[in-house]
């Protein structure tokens, strides 16, 4: 499944998965720009479309990052970081964004690096963006280092970019 292209769902059926996975939307957000589920979903929509990126990809590695935005990694939810950018385990932190918007800018920054040599049309908000190789991984699949044939990728974890990729199959029936 390529990282690059259209996006394959509306923000209705990211809402309608997310809620149908039993998650919460946190009251957090309540007073940021994504106050609602609804405006959430709409970003991802919004922000993936204008870098030529499958929303759906972007959102359900959110989902697979955050525990379904329950964080309780190394990642705390006040640093707007919705994909692990910058976290390396043992209690680094990683990149923090201002507002919710620039954190899922920067993680789909993050997979337009990775899934194609396209140049940004928004500016740079993905402090990493610079140290991936890009157009490593074309495909979800190849977003787990181990399943990519280059020896690239977003994480080291055995079959990562393959759940997601089944993450997205099942947001597609929504």
């Amino acid at each position: 499944m390529a990282i690059s292209g259209k996006t394959t769902v509306t923000a209705s059926q990211i809402e309608k998965y997310f809620k149908a996975k039993g998650a919460t939307y946190p009251a957090y957000y309540a007073e940021t720009d994504a106050p609602t589920l609804e405006k959430f979903c709409q970003i991802y929509v919004e922000e993936a479309n204008a870098e030529g990126i499958n929303g759906a990809i972007a959102f359900t590695q959110a989902m697979k990052e955050t525990a379904w935005l329950k964080f309780g990694g190394d990642v705390k939810i006040e640093q707007n970081n919705f994909a692990g950018l910058g976290t390396t385990g043992g209690g680094v932190a990683g990149a923090s964004f201002t507002t919710v918007r620039e954190g899922i800018r920067a993680q789909i920054q993050h997979l337009k690096a990775y899934g194609s040599k396209d140049a940004l049309k928004n500016e740079c908000v993905d402090p990493r963006f610079s140290l991936v190789t890009r157009g490593s991984a074309p495909y979800v699949e190849w977003l787990g280092q181990k399943e990519n044939p280059n020896g690239y990728g977003w994480a080291t974890s055995e079959g990562y970019g393959i759940d997601i990729e089944k993450m997205v199959k099942n947001l597609q029936t929504y």
